[in-house]
């Protein structure tokens, strides 16, 4: 039977091991041959495993075929964050693909909750949620779960971290009684620990043990700068040098992300931000643009990267350094899968820096060599090296019909020769590739006198003098997003880390609805109302 045979001898669907052999499974992995068949025969489950080990499959498999053939009625699936949320129903989703009346929906803040009541209504059997929305649905009784013949508690350590305890233990609470629970953390901390005592009924610990904590695939290396030099710079030269077809920069803060997301634009560097302040819409997009490539590089915290699962990743960039070992590890194991190589670059600057990194040397058992930062001439070589194999490749591989001779006859009674022409084909490339980057000089702040209006609503910008935005860009985001006149703008008061506008009460609702998430002078901003000023 092959290489899935191992799968067959786990599970028995035909429809579901169909759709395994599709997306392109070719044996189960350690986490899924051990959890599988626990979780066919009921056993409520503690599972120890890293990010990347299939885990998702582990549960959802065995899950997916009970409820086929009739043995549960439904599934519920909690998550850390909404991303992971959607990623682990897409992925559940196309177990399913040739499974007929299992339903599945996805749950989660920052959306309206009508859209999910009406899909709840219509009766599903897998239910994945974060911990916030799913507790208000139980509370609202939109969803009950005495039909519930299973809950699995997708990262439990990240959920705790986030301060979710309290729902997750009310939900727990709210599950029959006889319901199965299945626990999957990275790490076993106290809290989940009394959880796993309080709620699972005589549990079968699972743990995966790897003699080193990080992937063999990954080559690791840090860049140790010098003090006095910038580190967006050094990043600039790395991202040059590197040339990454897809890259996440990992920074701690939600304002290192927006601020260096904004240096990258600057310096012809297409980035997007990710992280929790940005809309779930743009969110999303970002997401499928990344797993289809359309965008190069991804600046993300860690929470709100828990949901990128793209196998193409081929370079980790740790601007900041974690501030946790198990993060490195969760953040590093997003290169280097399905059988490929991958980077791992991070940047160190003085010796608390160079200490901490030493201890994730301990911690991961590999070695992180200390390279050199790489100067204009080793750039100017390895992108003449990519450049000469391409050109090889192309040669090799050209179907004669696609020449033009008529074109290269022209050329040459322009009297041009061989070395002319080549000479000018890769002056052509080399200036493409090579163009000036653009002014990051920023226009100096305009003082716009402009009164407070009568009966205006204040609202409140996270974007002000420190992002050198000017009154004038702030008028044009807001005209743009609500379609107002000039003249229902009032005062622009621009403080040192965010601003306050004056706007008509007829477009207050609109503009700070607009605006949330959007993003101005390349920096996603959020939007509320000042002093929690309310419209009738």
């Amino acid at each position: 039977m092959g290489q899935m045979s191992k799968f067959n001898e786990l599970l028995k669907n035909e429809q579901l091991l169909h759709a395994i052999s599709e997306q392109g499974y070719q044996e189960p992995t350690e986490i899924q041959t051990k959890a599988i068949p626990l979780v066919l025969a009921g056993h409520d489950i503690i599972a120890k495993s890293n990010t990347g080990t299939g885990k998702t499959a582990s549960f959802g498999l065995p899950l997916i075929q009970q409820i086929s053939e009739k043995q549960m009625k439904q599934v519920l699936v909690v998550c850390p964050t909404r991303e992971l949320a959607l990623q682990v129903e897409e992925e559940l989703r196309k177990f399913c693909k040739y499974i007929e009346g299992i339903k599945l929906v996805s749950v989660f803040g920052g959306v309206p909750i009508d859209r999910q009541i009406r899909a709840i209504k219509k009766g599903v059997q897998i239910i994945v949620g974060t911990p916030g929305r799913l507790n208000d649905h139980i509370r609202r009784k939109t969803i009950k779960l005495h039909d519930c013949d299973c809950v699995v508690l997708d990262e439990a350590d990240e959920m705790l971290n986030m301060g979710f305890r309290e729902d997750i233990e009310f939900i727990l609470s709210k599950a029959k009684p006889e319901h199965q629970t299945i626990l999957f953390s990275a790490t076993m901390p106290k809290p989940i620990r009394q959880i796993a005592v309080t709620y699972l009924k005589d549990p079968v610990e699972i743990e995966i043990k790897s003699k080193h904590k990080t992937v063999d695939a990954i080559q690791q290396v840090f860049y140790d700068i010098p003090r006095g030099e910038k580190k967006r710079e050094v990043l600039q030269t790395l991202l040059s040098y590197y040339n990454p077809k897809l890259c996440v920069i990992f920074c701690n803060t939600k304002a290192g992300v927006d601020d260096l997301v904004e240096s990258l634009s600057k310096s012809d560097h297409k980035a997007h931000a990710l992280h929790g302040d940005i809309k779930q819409e743009r969110r999303t997009k970002i997401m499928n643009n990344f797993k289809n490539a359309k965008q190069c590089i991804l600046v993300a915290t860690d929470i709100a990267a828990r949901g990128i699962d793209v196998n193409n990743i081929d370079l980790v960039v740790n601007y900041d350094l974690p501030q946790d070992n198990e993060i490195y590890v969760h953040r590093i194991g997003r290169t280097g899968r399905a059988g490929k190589n991958g980077q791992a670059i991070t940047l160190v600057q003085g010796n608390r820096q160079f200490n901490q990194l030493k201890g994730l040397m301990k911690f991961t058992k590999a070695e992180i060599t200390r390279q050199e930062i790489p100067t204009k001439v080793d750039i100017d070589a390895i992108r003449k090296e990519k450049l000469k194999q391409e050109i090889v490749s192309i040669a090799k591989t050209m179907n004669e019909t696609a020449i033009d001779f008529e074109l290269i006859n022209e050329l040459y009674a322009e009297g041009l020769g061989h070395q002319g022409i080549i000479a000018a084909l890769l002056a052509m490339i080399t200036n493409t590739v090579d163009a000036p980057v653009a002014s990051t000089t920023m226009p100096q702040m305009q003082k716009i006198k402009r009164p407070v209006l009568k009966g205006g609503i204040d609202i409140k910008l996270s974007i002000g003098k420190n992002n050198r935005v000017t009154p004038k860009q702030i008028e044009d985001a807001i005209l743009i997003s609500t379609q107002a006149e000039s003249s229902q703008i009032g005062k622009i008061d621009l403080r040192n880390k965010y601003c306050i506008v004056n706007v008509d009460k007829k477009i207050a609702k609109q503009a700070v609805s607009q605006l949330d998430g959007a993003s101005i002078n390349k920096r996603t901003i959020n939007a509320r109302f000042y002093k929690k000023e309310m419209i009738n």
